[in-house]
């Protein structure tokens, strides 16, 4: 069986695929409602606000072609993975030094970093996937190298 590009949780697919019905629908007729207008005004209007909205219909219709390249070729990400390795969807415990984290490995298009939530593809994530419990894993940023041990996988 083929592999998706992307694997996402089911959250992340509901809200992609939200995104993409307001972009659709939405954002289309915004971008509409903004050409109607401009085209109402005097002929000697600034052709810099024409261009602005164009740029705005550009980006957006990037976006939507983004979002169904995504939609179209995805894997749903289990909330309850195999706690005996870690992979995308589990928390993990780790810890470093004298300091523990607790981290969630997600794929890049739903990391967050500051909600402890890592890609698969950074350093940290990408050391980490495929160990179990009691392994060590070092990172390094370039600068620092940093000693993780796997302390729990959920």
């Amino acid at each position: 069986m083929k592999k998706n590009k992307y694997q996402l949780s089911a959250q992340k697919v509901e809200q992609l695929e939200n995104e993409l019905k307001d972009l659709q629908t939405k954002g289309r007729e915004k971008i509409a409602d903004s050409l109607d207008w401009l085209r109402s005004l005097p002929n000697d209007q600034d052709d810099v606000t024409f261009s602005d909205v164009f740029e705005d219909q550009r980006y957006l219709e990037k976006r939507i072609l983004e979002l169904k390249e995504i939609l179209s070729s995805y894997d749903i990400v289990h909330d309850n993975p195999n706690s005996s390795q870690v992979e995308i969807g589990s928390v993990v415990r780790v810890g470093f030094g004298q300091y523990e984290e607790e981290y969630t490995i997600v794929s890049a298009l739903e990391a967050d970093p500051i909600n402890k939530k890592i890609s698969d593809e950074s350093p940290v994530g990408r050391a980490l996937i495929g160990k179990r419990v009691g392994d060590t894993v070092v990172v390094s940023t370039g600068i620092v190298e940093k000693e993780y041990r796997v302390l729990e996988i959920k």
